[in-house]
């Protein structure tokens, strides 16, 4: 049987494959610069905001603007005001290519958010059967992706502060609000990464054949003592409260 020899070339091809397989978690460099920008001048809006308490309907003119300037939405053909969904309005509704891809509900930047607001805002998604609902009152937005079965279930999947946050961490969670970051599906790979660290799948690991072996192996290179499976697993328990 002939044997197949890995040339420079052939390598190249995987490494390449390797790196183009890899999921997108990032906006373009232009569009984060621009967004960063924009998140800059908005937080001082925010701020002047929240000390004149404005009402809903101008809360939601300053998120209007944002929606063009920080997450790059053209504001006559991807957002849609007032969106009209079985005789009720939800304040914003989001479209690419002239698909929605979600919606969007304000309230006034004094108002806490809270579960009613959420079940407003899932209750107009559900009859659209769209999956990313926003709730914000301008200083807060939460991103809530759904997955439609005999319920509607929620997740959590962003939460930004615009008074707690570092500046840093303000401006990669806004990216995934960018209308680039729909084209990329990011939410979707953000959400693939949340479901994967799970605190149930960390536990099957750390609590695992394989970990609680290496974990044995380790205290005896270390200590001389052996120990059983079951000592290894309470003393790693331990450590996990």
């Amino acid at each position: 049987m002939e044997e197949k020899q890995t040339t420079p070339e052939r390598k190249r091809r995987t490494s390449k494959n390797k790196k183009t397989s890899a999921k997108v978690l990032s906006i373009s460099k232009k569009s984060q610069e621009l967004l960063n920008k924009g998140v800059r001048k908005f937080k001082k809006i925010i701020e002047l905001a929240k000390q004149k308490n404005l009402n809903e309907s101008d809360t939601s003119n300053i998120i209007n603007d944002m929606l063009g300037e920080v997450w790059w939405y053209d504001k006559y053909f991807d957002v849609t005001t007032e969106y009209k969904i079985k005789g009720q309005y939800c304040d914003y509704g989001i479209k690419i290519d002239d698909q929605l891809v979600a919606l969007i509900e304000v309230k006034a930047i004094w108002i806490d958010l809270n579960d009613n607001h959420l079940f407003q805002a899932i209750s107009y998604a559900g009859n659209e059967g769209v999956k990313r609902v926003v709730l914000t009152n301008l200083r807060e937005r939460k991103l809530y992706y759904l997955t439609f079965g005999d319920k509607i279930e929620k997740e959590l999947i962003l939460e930004i502060n615009f008074f707690d946050e570092k500046n840093n961490k303000i401006y990669k969670d806004c990216e995934y609000f960018h209308k680039e970051a729909f084209q990329k599906n990011m939410l979707e790979v953000l959400r693939e990464q949340r479901l994967a660290l799970c605190e149930d799948n960390i536990k099957k690991v750390i609590f695992g054949k394989a970990m609680i072996t290496k974990f044995k192996s380790e205290i005896k290179n270390l200590t001389g003592m052996k120990i059983w499976d079951q000592e290894a697993e309470d003393i790693l328990r331990s450590y996990m409260k």
